[in-house]
């Protein structure tokens, strides 16, 4: 039973289009994969995104495991997290912990946190953002209008590329195009003073947007996300805090700024449990947990998991029901990564109901990926 092997895989997938949001583009996705296989030969895999020298502090603090047993998971996360302040690489071993010990009790993840509310979840489609050559008057509506007709009732565009005099009438003419009774959102990935941001919410509260997601840039002068606290009684939802690696960080922030929505990510913040965590956090300030997830097959599998667990934020169930961000950008981590599509039927996307995560790694697609 005991931990016998620990495996790091860092993949990287060219894209067809050049895409990306405010402050960046991509010409390639990446993942960092975790894989840890124990003495009867089951395997655990995690997921976390490719920052820079996260794959070397997994395989560096990954060896602690090694002749541990996965079902020891607390001591074992203690001693992660002695070792690196590293809240990816955390991450994904706590995805891989959960996995294995699931797996040899042949239940799903959610079980292992108590058991499952729901059975599937709402899913709203998430831009990739700007394609280089192409206009935001052409790419949003058409983006949208291919969402809607995939079955999604929520979509979420990335924004603050170009002045607002230029966005909010594209935006405008997308609420236009679909009516009331599709939700819309935005990212502004940090694109924004806090003036603009207040000037840009005041415009998407006109149009009926669900929320603004974070709008002010992540980091200055070493303060993660200064100056939400001057983003109250704006008519619309401000969205943040899905950098955040600890759960220190998100009381801290919880307590201090009039944040409406907190968005812990699985792959960022520490793992389920820790989400979980976080969520039980924002539920006790009367604020709404949504999970941000933007990766490949096995962070999407974890956050459904995770997002099964959630309690119902109101009595009103369905409307404020939690959702699942469904990246639509061009990504075959996502895609190819697991045997089992992690797909949407009308609109809602079921959850894995096998052993730990509910998915089969594709171990071709693995070295395929990773010698790329």
């Amino acid at each position: 039973m005991a931990i016998q092997r620990v495996e790091v895989f860092q993949l990287r997938s060219p894209i067809s289009a050049p895409t990306g949001p405010s402050g960046a583009t991509y010409r390639e996705r990446r993942s960092v994969l975790v894989r840890l296989r124990d003495g009867d030969g089951l395997d655990g895999w995690g997921e976390t995104y490719a920052r820079a020298g996260v794959a070397a502090v997994i395989e560096e603090v990954g060896a602690l495991l090694i002749g541990r047993d996965a079902a020891d998971a607390r001591p074992l996360l203690d001693t992660l997290r002695v070792a690196t302040g590293d809240g990816l690489a955390i991450s994904a071993l706590a995805i891989a912990l959960d996995d294995l010990r699931a797996r040899r009790l042949g239940v799903p993840v959610s079980t292992l946190y108590g058991g499952r509310r729901r059975d599937s979840v709402r899913g709203y489609a998430s831009s990739g953002g700007y394609i280089d050559g192409v206009d935001p008057e052409q790419s949003w509506p058409a983006e949208v209008a291919a969402a809607v007709a995939d079955g999604f009732t929520a979509c979420k565009i990335r924004i603050g590329r170009f002045a607002p005099t230029r966005e909010l009438p594209v935006l405008a003419k997308v609420r236009d195009q679909v009516g009331p009774d599709v939700e819309l959102m935005v990212d502004a990935n940090g694109a924004y003073t806090v003036p603009r941001a207040r000037e840009v919410a005041r415009g998407l509260a006109e149009l009926h947007f669900r929320w603004l997601e974070e709008p002010l840039i992540r980091f200055r002068g070493g303060l993660a996300y200064p100056g939400y606290e001057h983003l109250g009684g704006l008519g619309i939802a401000i969205a943040a805090y899905e950098g955040l690696e600890t759960r220190g960080a998100f009381d801290s922030y919880l307590n201090h700024t009039p944040i409406d929505i907190v968005q812990p990510d699985v792959a960022i913040c520490g793992g389920i449990g820790e989400l979980l965590f976080v969520a039980e956090l924002a539920a006790l300030r009367g604020r709404q947990c949504v999970p941000h997830a933007w990766g490949g097959a096995v962070l999407l599998a974890a956050t459904l998991q995770a997002i099964s667990l959630l309690p119902e934020p109101s009595e009103l169930n369905g409307p404020e029901s939690p959702v699942l961000e469904v990246d639509r950008f061009e990504n075959p981590m996502r895609t190819r990564l697991a045997h089992e599509p992690l797909t949407l039927t009308g609109g809602r996307m079921p959850i894995p109901d096998g052993p730990g995560l509910g998915i089969t790694v594709d171990e071709d697609f693995v070295r395929h990926a990773a010698a790329g």
